[in-house]
């Protein structure tokens, strides 16, 4: 209501608001008479005077000794009325009071019958007064409608409708969710703050999931800025309603970036570290919305009393690779000696790192009425609030139970939080006396905004950067919970643990407590573990609900594997295309190499326009390769048609067709490394060596007992042979020593003596590619399984799953530290494979319209950059940084694009394709204007 001073903050976390009444209040002497509301609770009644000069007046049930009626007056007589004044402690003043209320438009009878309920409901036992209070609010809720009224539209028809809890901080507000064809409705039952709050589908930026209670049962909406409404949390009653409304909302929103897109976009730097920690805490059902699950940040810089802040000094970071509470060997040896004397359940630190109390000790100052609600209407002991940056490091550091970490705040906006801007009294310190005002920053920050740039700088340095993995481990990873967590000295008490609360209800002993002032102090002995949705009793269920305020909950866990570092695996190197000293600088590298590789430029990419076809074979193009000892490069192609045809890439002329083994259809070629020598596989299970300079067939020998069906070249460990790889139909993988003869220009291919290992599969192998060191071969099968194998040796390392099809291409990055698989089912994943075991680290399905049915068939990349091609003969750019395809152009058809590779050219980019329809392009990009 606009001008009112009530706020849901001014009632016990979980009290609900029901109504409220215009009204005069007249205390018992009859001198003071005020018009104002009176506010119907589940646990108290409150008065509202319209003048702003007079307090609110709250009662608690609990206290009331009588409500009855008097001449069409209610009366209320009880023995503590508490005053709330502004943002202030609240005064709880203890005597006699009999309050009278005259009301305006209704009759005191209405009033009287639904406040006499729930006086009744907080004079029975904790279980029973529970009950019977849940019984009312079900009863109250249940004849609350949503009214039509409301609908913006009169074509809007309503698809969904639930009952729902908004939750703020400290606040839960039950009421109803509507969602139309245009729009989705939130309707309070008691109409606070408003009657109704409405957003336009299309102003729903994302929809996010969200844990509440420790129930996977919430969603986030968040909004576009221009919206009134921000962002609304919404919890349903159970996991199916939240999967129905979600499942209808998802279309309409803009997709959430995968975990594994996220994480790959930070290690390549494309994501700051900053927005990674938001992205992780919020992946991981962290919300500003819920102080129980508040985003959690590390402290990063441990240096609070130097003049200055030097970034490059690393003696000034706090190290990320240990938790808050071993970073002091001195305390973590007390705790490790508790924790071997500690019977079960067995934990090192008593207190979280990030809690309600905590979030709060941080905020107080912006958010002082969440710390009144939070601490029954008063703020912390002066001593004992946030006053010095320095001075909670050292608690921190030190303390015997404090363990906290960082807000976001300190790393993003104004810092606002650190002021003092209300001038609240917050009390005088009890050291020498000053007022708790703002809080004393450190002798390198001049000011708030310049403290929080300077915390931003660091978390966004170097040093940090390269260690951040080792705290998301901590946090969000593999060392959160279990042995591994014991191991890292990151074990926290068990009710911070989801799964300690979430397994079945077996053994429970309860000490219930109820004190004079109505407040509920549950004392816990749990032999068994608790599922909170299996709950019933309701006091229980309370008790629980307190316990998750109360005690910081562990995050959801993301990874189960060691978090890779950023800028591990970036990659800075393509296939091919060099660039020149003159395009690069003369600048030389460290190793004294004058020129270097580069990535392709998403802008050439973006540019690239068909330059030359040729439509010269019959039948499908299998394979591609480049040569380039004639001076100029050359594009091989071969084709099930049988025919090898070469073509120079500066020129854009044909220069060779012939059909190296007559009535043999080709099915793969590569071109053996400084040579004119090519390797060919066929249909007819052979694979032949081909002097392309002469035109000469040295020898052909049949190696399988099915086609092949690839064909890969690494390096051997004696040093100018090579070993070669050949798939084939018949479930096997071949590996063959290709010796140089004397010649150099020469080699020598003669099965079964070069046989050097086989590697058996469980169904037909159609891609392969080698290590760039030639140390490991990777193969993908026709029934989705991808196999990395040690080479020469053959022996299996690991098998990669994921693909639900055929695996049609699998390519290394060029440094080797990761491995790209395409395959018929339309998923790209990306694997880290330096790591053991390896990872997946990013994974897109569906990249193309779902009506296309399209499979992908070959690609080629740079680490960062994919060219895909596809059953409908389409060429898609993909930028796997940030995972999203950035051109798609019609390059084949009839058919599909079966090869695409770019060639190593120093001039310019080319990228050649072929397809099914027997033609093979060459693209470039468009020509820079000057």
């Amino acid at each position: 209501m606009p001008g009112s001073r009530f706020s849901l903050l001014l009632l016990e976390p979980g009290e609900i608001y029901f109504e409220d009444f215009s009204v005069t209040c007249t205390q018992e002497n009859g001198i003071t008479s005020q018009r104002g509301r009176l506010r119907l609770c589940s646990k108290s009644v409150l008065f509202e005077p319209t003048d702003f000069k007079y307090p609110i007046l709250k009662a608690n049930l609990s206290y009331c000794s009588s409500i009855s009626e008097e001449e069409d007056l209610m009366v209320i007589k009880c023995t503590q009325i508490v005053e709330m004044l502004g943002v202030a402690p609240y005064v709880f003043v203890k005597n006699s009071f009999t309050l009278k209320f005259t009301f305006h438009y209704a009759t005191s009878k209405e009033c009287l019958y639904r406040l006499s309920q729930l006086h009744r409901a907080s004079t029975l036992p904790p279980k029973d007064q529970q009950e019977m209070m849940e019984a009312i609010v079900h009863s109250r809720h249940s004849r609350v409608h949503f009214d039509p009224c409301w609908l913006e539209d009169l074509h809007e028809s309503i698809q969904f409708e639930a009952k729902v809890i908004q939750v703020s901080p400290l606040v839960s507000n039950p009421g109803r969710v509507v969602l139309t064809s245009t729009r989705l409705y939130y309707q309070p039952y008691n109409r606070e703050p408003v009657d109704v709050m409405k957003i336009r589908l299309t102003d729903m930026e994302r929809v996010v999931r969200r844990r509440y209670l420790l129930q996977n049962s919430a969603l986030e909406i968040y909004c576009k800025e221009h919206c009134a409404t921000k962002y609304l949390f919404l919890a349903l009653d159970n996991t199916a309603l939240c999967d129905e409304l979600f499942k209808r909302l998802e279309p309409k929103s803009m997709p959430n970036t995968g975990l594994e897109v996220a994480t790959l976009q930070w290690q390549h730097g494309c994501l700051s570290n900053y927005d990674y920690l938001l992205f992780l805490n919020s992946t991981a059902d962290r919300s500003f919305n819920d102080l129980t699950q508040y985003p959690v940040f590390p402290w990063v810089v441990k240096d609070f009393t130097s003049a200055t802040l030097d970034l490059e000094d690393p003696s000034i970071y706090r190290d990320l690779s240990l938790p808050v509470g071993a970073l002091n060997q001195n305390r973590l040896k007390q705790l490790l000696e508790r924790f071997a004397d500690m019977p079960e359940p067995k934990f090192l630190y008593g207190s979280h790192y990030m809690a309600p109390g905590f979030v709060l000790f941080y905020l107080a100052r912006k958010y002082p009425q969440l710390v009144l609600c939070l601490h029954g209407g008063r703020f912390d002991h002066p001593d004992r609030m946030f006053n010095s940056l320095q001075q909670t490091w050292q608690n921190v550091l030190n303390g015997a139970a404090d363990y906290k970490e960082l807000v976001p705040e300190f790393y993003g906006g104004e810092g606002d939080f650190l002021v003092n801007y209300l001038g609240i009294n917050f009390g005088n310190r009890s050291s020498d006396g000053r007022p708790v005002h703002d809080v004393e920053l450190p002798p390198w920050a001049n000011s708030p905004q310049d403290l929080i740039a300077k915390l931003r700088q660091a978390l966004e340095s170097e040093h940090v950067s390269r260690n951040l993995h080792l705290w998301i481990d901590l946090i969000f990873g593999h060392l959160q919970r279990g042995p591994k967590a014991i191991e890292a000295r990151n074990l926290f008490h068990p009710l911070c643990y989801e799964a300690y609360l979430h397994a079945c209800l077996e053994e429970l002993f309860k000490i219930v407590i109820l004190l004079p002032d109505s407040t509920l102090f549950l004392v816990v002995i749990i032999t068994g573990s608790v599922d909170l949705c299996a709950v019933i009793d309701p006091v229980t269920r309370l008790m629980y609900e307190i316990q998750i305020l109360e005690f910081g909950q562990i995050p959801r866990q993301l990874f189960t594997k060691p978090h890779p570092a950023r800028f591990a695996g970036l990659i800075p190197t393509p296939l091919s295309l060099m660039t020149s000293p003159e395009q690069n600088g003369s600048q030389e590298e460290e190793d004294g190499t004058e020129s270097r590789t580069r990535s392709w430029s998403q802008s050439r990419l973006s540019d690239l326009q068909i330059h030359t076809v040729f439509h010269g074979h019959k039948k499908s193009v299998t394979g591609l390769a480049f040569n380039s000892q004639s001076g100029d490069v050359q594009a091989v192609s071969v084709s099930l048609d049988g025919f090898l045809k070469a073509y120079k890439l500066r020129d854009g002329k044909q220069v060779l067709s012939v059909c190296p083994i007559e009535s043999s259809p080709l099915t793969a070629c590569l071109n053996l490394p400084e040579s004119n020598t090519f390797v060919l596989g066929t249909l007819q299970n052979e694979v032949a060596l081909y002097q392309i300079d002469c035109c000469r067939l040295d020898n052909v020998a049949h190696v399988h007992d099915d086609n092949i069906t690839a064909l890969g070249i690494g390096n051997d460990e004696n040093e100018g042979n090579f070993i070669l790889a050949s798939a084939s139909a018949d479930c096997s993988v071949k590996l063959w020593r290709v010796r140089r003869t004397s010649s150099s220009s020469h080699f020598r291919f003669r099965p079964p003596t070069d046989l050097v290992a086989e590697l058996e599969h469980d169904s037909s192998v159609v891609s392969l590619d080698f290590h760039p060191a030639g140390l490991k071969l990777a193969t993908g099968t026709k029934d989705g399984q991808i196999h990395l194998w040690e080479v020469p040796s053959g022996l299996p390392l690991d098998t990669l799953s994921g693909h639900s099809n055929e695996v049609s291409a699998v390519k290394f990055s060029p440094d080797g530290s990761k491995l790209v698989s395409v395959g018929h089912d339309g998923l790209l994943q990306v694997f880290q494979v330096d790591i053991d075991p390896p990872q997946m680290v990013a994974r897109r399905e569906e990249m193309v319209a779902l009506d296309k049915n399209e499979d992908f068939r070959c690609l080629a990349w740079d680490g960062l950059s994919i060219l895909l091609g596809t059953a409908l003969g389409e060429m898609l750019i993909f930028d796997l940084v940030t995972f999203k395809v950035v051109r798609r152009v019609q390059a084949h058809g009839p058919g599909a694009l079966t090869c695409i590779a770019v060639a190593p050219s120093v001039d310019d980019l080319v990228v050649v394709t072929a397809g099914q329809d027997g033609r093979v392009c060459f693209w470039r990009p468009l020509p820079i204007v000057a």
